[in-house]
């Protein structure tokens, strides 16, 4: 992208990817969409339905429907070249996928010294906006471009993007060639405008005439050459560019050399489309550059936003810009034709507005991490695009798809059942953990994503994420461990804003020696006001038979002639108490006792408790076997 150690750290991306959580204004918020199944993750597209499709750099292909954070394969675009700036580079979705299945991709070939643009077409679900069941086979190929040079590795571009004239615009990079840019035959340096809707639906490996490419209305469609698919040249390293659905502007991320990093505006004029030079190499961004010889041309075009390399800035990437679109995300009229930009290395995303045709700095917000910034965090950031539900999708290495979205109507989760549960400490509780997805109108979702969390003295049953059911339930089941206490179960669902949770706990009798004494210990939990809990406490020497109860079973035997009834709150056995406090708890209980010396010495000893409880009834603890 912009200097050589780009390169590198593309390569290992896994490395270089800061490990920073993003920081956006107040009223917005990051949603961690895919979290598993990408490498290196590009770019992304979506279909008509809403689906994205995510290119990966080593080729492969995949797919996102909302109902899991694991991305699923679609397919593996053949010989990609992938490692440095190399790879599948851009991603789009043919406008009429949900009939013809067609996808394009960019990329940088093994098999040539060429950047390509082919077509593949997808079978399965096209129009069912749940559906991961989209696949493409590597022998539906069609060629489309290969011809753009790549000898030097990097430079490559390059982003597919459909404009809402429904052609296909794509930046290519200058190949590290610097005066190829400046060419309108080099196939290098330029930005491309291209209709892809008369190529013959098969397969095809043989590359089209760019006659049968050309919409007939580009600026050089009269000539017989590669210019007549140029509709603008002098660009670097245009990697990252976005196209405004209402104007048709393109708006283009052209990485800098040593000094600039500019975010360019191609301005769109229907019937008559300008042929722009954005002026590399006589300039980079505003600044003088090294030419190419002669003169410098006429009329090159400054970029709408630029920043320095002095402030940390070295791979920009063009985002989109925004518009409000309806839907449930929609950032509002103060964001409306607002452009954002970025930095793949700052991770600086920048916000401009336009007033009279000007472009300029937004005022900041409130919340906004810094003066410049409208968000931090962003990098290792390799696409940013409007999505269709009016939030800010991302791609980010080294394997994440997040969205920034306005706070408003969400997902939601709710707890429908099993809290409130006590168990003796390592028993499974008895009823499972049941949740209900609800979408943002308050439906159930079927297929939502819901993962389950516990912190405490509990495992769970389930791997994340676990999929609701057609009616939006989904459930878990929660097992005590021997360390007994509070459990927290946490149901969350990507986009929500709150989390469903479930109190579980575990009842817990331990027995501690010290010296001549023993601590004895109930935890406990109720919720019953006041919190008075009647026990009764056993120990018993080796050899007591269980005893079956309708609590389950009792590893002491009260009539067994070893067993011991020390403590008893509810009368049953005399009110007898050893330590002469009584046993009620509140609703724990410890108490001490001294033991006569040796009495315990080299005995498996086990202590057990049942309790009453005003709301839960009759319980019993576990059993504390203790060697003295």
């Amino acid at each position: 992208m912009s200097r050589s150690h780009l390169a590198s750290c593309l390569a290992v991306a896994s490395l270089c990817a800061a490990a920073l959580a993003q920081t956006v204004p107040t009223g917005f918020v990051v949603d961690n969409l895919v979290t598993s199944g990408l490498s290196t993750p590009n770019d992304c597209c979506f279909l008509p339905d809403g689906r994205c499709l995510i290119a990966n750099s080593g080729g492969g292909v995949s797919i996102y429907a909302g109902t899991s954070q694991a991305a699923v394969a679609v397919g593996t675009v053949p010989a990609v070249s992938s490692g440095g700036e190399q790879g599948l580079l851009s991603i789009a979705a043919d406008p009429a996928f949900a009939t013809n299945g067609f996808v394009y991709v960019y990329y940088t070939s093994s098999a040539t010294a060429f950047v390509h643009v082919d077509r593949f077409t997808c079978t399965g679900d096209l129009a069912n906006p749940s559906s991961t069941n989209v696949t493409f086979a590597a022998s539906s190929r069609t060629a489309i471009l290969g011809a753009m040079p790549d000898n030097a590795g990097n430079h490559n571009g390059g982003s597919l993007r459909f404009g809402p004239d429904g052609k296909l615009w794509i930046t290519v990079g200058d190949d590290a060639n610097a005066c190829l840019a400046q060419s309108l035959t080099s196939q290098a340096g330029c930005l491309l405008r291209l209709d892809v809707s008369g190529l013959p639906a098969l397969p095809s490996l043989v590359l089209p005439a760019f006659s049968a490419l050309d919409p007939g209305n580009n600026p050089n469609s009269a000539a017989t050459d590669f210019s007549q698919l140029v509709v603008a040249r002098g660009l670097r390293n245009p990697f990252r560019a976005e196209i405004d659905p209402v104007t048709g502007n393109v708006y283009i991320g052209d990485v800098g050399a040593g000094a600039v990093e500019e975010y360019s505006e191609y301005v769109y004029n229907p019937g008559a489309l300008t042929l722009v030079n954005f002026g590399w190499p006589w300039r980079e961004g505003a600044q003088g550059g090294s030419g190419c010889g002669g003169s410098q041309p006429a009329g090159l075009v400054d970029p709408i936003g630029a920043v320095s390399h002095g402030s940390g800035w070295a791979a920009v990437m063009g985002g989109a810009r925004y518009r409000n679109l309806g839907q449930q995300y929609d950032f509002g009229a103060a964001y409306e034709g607002n452009a954002f930009f970025l930095d793949y290395y700052a991770g600086e995303l920048r916000r401009l507005v336009q007033n009279a045709g000007v472009w300029s700095a937004a005022p900041s917000v409130p919340g906004q991490p810094n003066a410049n910034s409208w968000g931090t965090g962003f990098n290792s950031t390799t696409s940013l695009r409007l999505g269709p539900d009016g939030a800010l999708w991302f791609t980010q290495h080294p394997g994440s798809l997040k969205r920034v979205r306005l706070l408003g109507p969400v997902p939601s989760i709710t707890a429908i059942s099993g809290s409130a549960q006590r168990v003796p400490a390592g028993e499974p509780f008895a009823q499972p953990l049941v949740v209900r997805v609800f979408d943002p109108q308050g439906n159930p979702l079927p297929g939502g994503a819901v993962n389950f969390t516990v912190s405490g003295g509990a495992s769970l049953s389930t791997t994340n994420p676990v999929i609701a059911n057609a009616q939006g339930f989904a459930q878990t089941t929660a097992t005590s461990t021997a360390v007994g206490g509070g459990v927290t179960v946490t149901a969350s669902t990507p986009g929500a804003i709150t989390n469903a949770q479930f109190a579980l706990f575990g009842r817990k009798i331990t027995a501690t020696p010290a010296a001549q004494f023993l601590v004895l210990s109930i935890s406990n939990q109720t919720s019953a006001i006041p919190a008075s809990v009647p026990y009764v406490v056993m120990l018993s020497f080796p050899g007591s038979p269980t005893l079956p109860t309708i609590l389950g079973n009792l590893c002491i035997d009260p009539g067994y002639a070893l067993a011991l009834v020390i403590e008893d709150g509810t009368g049953i056995f005399g009110g007898v108490s050893f330590s002469g406090t009584g046993g009620v708890g509140t609703p724990s209980l410890t108490k001490l006792y001294t033991v006569p010396a040796g009495l315990f010495t080299g005995q498996l000893m086990r202590f057990q408790a049942i309790g009453f409880d005003a709301v839960d009834g009759w319980f019993r603890t576990n059993c504390e076997q203790r060697q003295f």
